[in-house]
């Protein structure tokens, strides 16, 4: 069926998005000081919370929800309990706009905190969810 096909597509590439994503990550903590990681850390996670967003609009499409933005996408999504932490996920987008238009050093700093210490559980419950619906 053509309906049920989008949202898996999008989650392949979620998939993969993901092991990029958690490669960064691991190899930013073996060395912390590396701004090359780090900016990798924070680039994979704004293309990983975009492909996170996408395969939610699919996936309450492919469920009868049809919405196309992003924050009504993350509402709904918590309304039919795909995440747990709607604030969270609102949190993230307002983050992910400020760093794809804005670099600095400190803010650079705290997104790289945030990421790892509250988004990126988020992230992979979402894929594990998903994953689990495949």
């Amino acid at each position: 069926m053509v309906r049920d096909i989008r949202w898996k597509q999008r989650f392949e590439n979620l998939e993969k998005a993901i092991e990029r994503f958690n490669e960064a990550l691991q190899a930013e903590v073996k060395e912390p000081d590396n701004h090359f990681y780090q900016i990798a850390v924070i680039g994979l996670f704004q293309y990983t919370y975009e492909l996170c967003w996408k395969t939610l609009k699919d996936f309450l499409k492919y469920n009868g929800v049809d919405v196309s933005l992003p924050r009504e996408v993350i509402k709904q999504a918590f309304h039919h309990q795909l995440i747990s932490d709607g604030m969270l996920w609102i949190e993230m987008l307002e983050e992910r706009n400020i760093m794809a238009h804005v670099y600095q050093d400190l803010a650079a700093k705290k997104a790289l905190e945030n990421i790892k210490n509250k988004y990126v559980a988020a992230i992979f419950d979402l894929f594990k969810f998903l994953d689990s619906k495949r």
